[in-house]
């Protein structure tokens, strides 16, 4: 073979190559969605995409921790709407029996009934979400109130875990933004230091079904603290005082769904200026795809026929 041929054949062999890596790209292209696979290919584009990349991880965290905000807060909400319809119908009992046609057996089985609503009540205030608890402060995998209860069994008051009951539990919304998405069982059951006090809401309904079983008369020398009404004021108190923190929670609920709905649109201007520094154009992939498979196809034709006339040549 001639040199002239040899460098022919060698020029053909690198053109059909070169076509071969082309089409190779293309495809790598088409399958992955992207067109930059090394920094190096573009330090512009690389930089464009990295800051995308970052941006997007970071608020895509942040969306994920507003996602579980909202199921706390939902799930405490929810529980805290039971507390109060439980404390109405305790409240609901306590007046009917300060009803003076109700009589001693009648006042006894009305305490009956609240000892049953004061079990539940004991129940919500442990509530949990998942294996957290809800009401516990910061101190999420242990029960926020001890039950206590008297020799026949029935609760005679509860003790919060003083380590964490008044805990705050915040999550990271934003660039320096973080949010409380708890309240705790001291702002809600049993303020830090009130146990067995007006404001404990386990010794004020415990105190209510004392008195009202004991045919609605208070205890020697607590005539006026644990009377019927006096205990019914301090229990509407209380449930007012739940009441506020259910507020609370649904204000921090539509801050979380402003935040989300915010994070959510700057989430699509991002992935746009990801698809932006490193997408691909797919008409134009599929144009490319075209014009080297043609391409390749017309070299390995024309490499076909070098090879014929080569042979020939060389018979000759």
């Amino acid at each position: 073979m001639r040199v002239s041929d040899a460098q022919r054949y060698r020029t053909f062999s690198q053109d059909i190559q070169q076509r071969l890596v082309n089409m190779t790209r293309i495809q790598r292209e088409l399958a992955t969605g992207t067109s930059l696979f090394a920094p190096s290919e573009s330090v512009t584009r690389a930089e464009s995409a990295l800051r995308a990349e970052d941006e997007l991880a970071l608020e895509r965290q942040f969306m994920r921790n507003i996602e579980n905000g909202k199921i706390v807060m939902n799930a405490a909400d929810a529980k805290l709407g039971s507390v109060v319809d439980l404390i109405t119908q305790i409240e609901t009992l306590a007046l009917s029996a300060n009803d003076s046609h109700q009589n001693e057996e009648d006042r006894r089985n009305t305490a009956l009934q609240i000892d049953q609503k004061i079990e539940e009540l004991v129940r919500l205030t442990n509530a949990r979400s998942g294996d957290r608890y809800l009401f516990g402060g910061h101190g999420t995998t242990n029960a926020p109130f001890t039950v206590e209860r008297n020799e026949s069994g029935r609760i005679s008051g509860a003790s919060a875990n003083p380590d964490t009951i008044a805990g705050i539990i915040y999550r990271r919304i934003g660039a320096n933004e973080d949010v409380q998405i708890n309240v705790s069982g001291a702002a809600l059951f049993q303020p830090v230091g009130s146990k067995n006090t007006d404001q404990d809401v386990f010794y004020v309904v415990t105190a209510l079904r004392d008195t009202i079983g004991n045919n609605n008369m208070p205890p020697e020398g607590f005539e006026e603290t644990r009377a019927n009404e006096y205990l019914r004021e301090r229990l509407a108190a209380i449930r007012e005082r739940i009441a506020e923190q259910q507020v609370y929670l649904g204000s921090v609920g539509q801050r979380l769904e402003t935040s989300l709905a915010r994070l959510k649109e700057h989430e699509v201007l991002l992935t746009d200026r990801l698809e932006e520094a490193q997408g691909v154009d797919l008409t134009e992939l599929v144009s490319r795809s075209a014009v080297e498979e043609g391409a390749y196809e017309a070299l390995a034709t024309l490499g076909g026929r070098l090879l014929q006339r080569s042979l020939i040549d060389y018979l000759r």
